[in-house]
């Protein structure tokens, strides 16, 4: 359920991601804006200022926002979760063995949506008028310590427990994101994504439908100056990991957890040849299914997976 808040991010990102000149633009030609004191509701809403701020007052809205995240943090798991019913406790999750609870793509999980809560923050720091040099430090932190009161929280949880390794996953994530916009030539070359293809009769929601997903990261040859004008940008290397029936086993046969390396399509390099430019960026994060050929190994059989071998979902019932 705790994934649930990623809807605020992906409405963030989706909405803020720009800059704040490919967003003005838009709504210029929206000729029915509603404007209020000469800023559309939209705008009001995400707190976009009257005028230039300062640094010091950027500053403010990145520790009122840090603020305000800890307590809705703290009063959502008051209400909806079970924070505060016992005292502190830690539990060891075991990573990617095979007898956790996921195996091991929950932590993945945790690297993946602190880097998009990095990616949604620094947008909106940068819609406020923030530097990008800037947003690209306080925006993973901001994540960083959002996803990290979460786990504080869980130390009070009577069916949590802090666990360090959700931590060192988070740190991972808000890391990664950091350094991928410091340095454009690793912005360039690499991308961390995630393949889902909803389970709609599954009972779980849809941020945690680990049945359903498959991590992985990206090395695009479009990155190196000498395939960048060349077939091969198109193309890709991807190092992947994903398991199946550790989530709702009694529905699978047998569960899996599979590494892999593959071969695939940079959908974002496609649409961008298409002229879909603004589209294009979202497969930067989003892997779509069945663009890459990959060959897995699994760890649970233990076997080598050829490409498609097995139905998406793996050894399902």
């Amino acid at each position: 359920m705790k994934k649930f808040i990623l809807i605020v991010l992906l409405s963030i990102n989706l909405i803020a991601g720009g800059t704040a000149n490919t967003i003005q633009a838009r709504e210029n030609n929206m000729s029915n804006a509603v404007k209020t004191d000469q800023r559309t509701y939209f705008e009001i809403a995400m707190g976009k200022p009257v005028k230039p701020l300062t640094d010091e007052e950027l500053m403010n809205r990145v520790i009122y926002t840090n603020l305000i995240g800890i307590g809705v943090i703290a009063v959502w798991g008051t209400v909806f979760w079970d924070y505060f019913e016992t005292a502190p406790t830690s539990a060891n999750e075991g990573w990617f063995r095979s007898d956790t609870k996921y195996g091991g793509a929950d932590k993945l999980g945790h690297m993946y949506s602190t880097y998009l809560w990095s990616l949604g923050f620094s947008s909106l720091f940068e819609y406020w008028g923030m530097q990008e040099d800037q947003s690209s430090l306080y925006g993973p932190l901001t994540a960083w310590i959002f996803q990290g009161v979460m786990e504080v929280g869980d130390s009070f949880s009577s069916s949590q427990g802090f666990s360090y390794e959700d931590m060192v996953m988070n740190t991972v994530g808000a890391g990664f994101y950091y350094v991928r916009e410091k340095y454009p030539s690793v912005k360039e070359k690499l991308d961390l994504r995630l393949e889902y293809i909803p389970d709609l009769n599954s009972n779980q929601d849809v941020f945690t439908q680990y049945n359903s997903m498959k991590y992985l990261m990206a090395l695009k040859f479009s990155g190196f100056e000498s395939m960048e004008d060349t077939p091969m940008k198109y193309f890709e290397l991807q190092v992947g990991y994903y398991t199946r029936g550790y989530q709702d086993r009694e529905d699978y046969t047998q569960k899996e957890r599979v590494a892999y390396v593959g071969i695939g399509i940079n959908a974002s390099e496609v649409l961008k040849a298409l002229g879909w430019i603004k589209t294009s960026k979202i497969f930067n994060y989003y892997q779509l299914p069945y663009t890459s050929v990959p060959f897995g190994y699994d760890f649970d059989v233990p076997e080598y997976v050829a490409p498609y071998s097995r139905p998406y979902r793996g050894y399902k019932r």
